[in-house]
C-alpha cells in the first residue's frame, strides 16, 4: 500500500509539473518571441530615421555593429606591438647602442606579430628593418641573412 501511495504522488507530481510547463512556457516562449521581433521592428525603424537624418554617421555606426570585437582586440594588440617595437628603437637611442635586451624584445615583438597577429615573415621583418635602420649605422640582420 505504501509502494502504491508513493507511486501515485510520484505520477501525479509529474503530471502537474509537465502541465504548469506547458501552461507557463508555451506562452513564456510566445512572449519572448514576440519581443524580439518588436525589437527587430524598432531598431530598424530608428535606424531608418538615423539613415534619414546623417547617412554618413549611418554609415559608420552600421560598420561598427558589424565588426567583430575579437577582430578589434587583435588590431589594438597589433597596434601595441608596432608602439612596442618603436619604443625599443627609442630606448636603444637613449642608452647609446642596441643590447641583447634589444634584440630580445625585438625578437618577441616579431614572434608575436608573426604568430598572433598573422603577418606574414616578409612583412614582420621588413617593418622591423625598418624600425632598427632608422637608426644610424644600426643594420637589421635576420636568422634568414645568414
Amino acid at each position: 500500500m505504501q509502494k502504491f501511495f508513493f507511486d501515485a504522488v510520484a505520477t501525479v507530481t509529474y503530471s502537474l509539473i509537465w502541465c504548469s510547463d506547458r501552461v507557463f512556457g508555451v506562452p513564456s516562449a510566445v512572449l519572448v518571441w514576440l519581443a524580439q521581433r518588436n525589437r527587430v521592428l524598432l531598431a530598424n525603424v530608428g535606424f531608418f530615421i538615423m539613415q534619414t537624418i546623417d547617412p554618413a554617421r549611418a554609415k559608420q555606426v552600421e560598420a561598427e555593429g558589424e565588426s567583430d570585437p575579437f577582430d578589434l582586440g587583435v588590431q589594438a594588440m597589433e597596434l601595441k606591438l608596432l608602439s612596442s617595437s618603436y619604443q625599443v628603437r627609442d630606448d636603444a637611442r637613449r642608452v647609446g647602442g642596441w643590447t641583447d635586451l634589444h634584440s630580445d624584445a625585438i625578437e618577441a615583438i616579431g614572434t608575436a606579430l608573426l604568430l598572433d597577429i598573422g603577418w606574414e615573415e616578409e612583412d614582420v621583418h621588413s617593418h622591423l628593418r625598418s624600425v632598427v635602420e632608422s637608426i644610424d649605422g644600426f643594420t637589421y640582420k635576420s636568422f634568414r641573412d645568414d
